[in-house]
C-alpha cells in the first residue's frame, strides 16, 4: 500500500485469526478511508504475513460509521445527511480477489 515500517506506530497487540492461530501486530496506522461519500480517519492494525483480506474492518469503524451490517444481504448501511447508504458486497469479486490471494500464498518460499 505504499507504506513503511517508519509510517507505524509501534504496538504488538496479538491477534486470532480465523484459523484460530495467534499472530502480533507489527503495529498501528492512521489511513484515511473513503466510504459510501464519507472520508474518516481509520486506525488499523498492520500484521506480517499472508492474507485472503486486504483488510478488515473492524468494530471501531462499524462504530465510527454507525452502520447496520448484514452477513445475510453481504451489506452494511449507515446513515448519511441524505439518507442512508449502502455498501454491497460483491461474491464473484471476492471470489476472484481470494482465488488470486491463494495463488500468491502458495508461491511463497516455506
Amino acid at each position: 500500500m505504499g507504506f513503511s515500517e517508519k509510517d507505524l506506530q509501534k504496538k504488538t497487540i496479538p491477534l486470532v485469526e480465523f484459523s484460530g492461530e495467534t499472530a502480533n501486530s507489527l503495529g498501528e496506522i492512521v489511513i484515511p478511508t473513503y466510504a459510501g461519500g464519507i472520508n474518516k480517519q481509520v486506525m488499523y492494525l498492520v500484521i506480517d504475513g499472508p492474507s485472503t483480506y486486504n483488510f478488515i474492518l473492524g468494530r471501531p469503524w462499524l462504530y465510527l460509521m454507525k452502520t447496520v451490517p448484514s452477513t445475510y444481504n453481504q451489506c452494511v448501511k449507515f446513515p448519511m445527511p441524505w439518507g442512508v447508504e449502502t455498501i454491497r458486497g460483491n461474491q464473484e469479486e471476492a471470489r476472484g480477489c481470494y482465488k488470486k490471494a491463494l495463488k500468491c500464498t502458495a508461491n511463497l518460499p516455506a
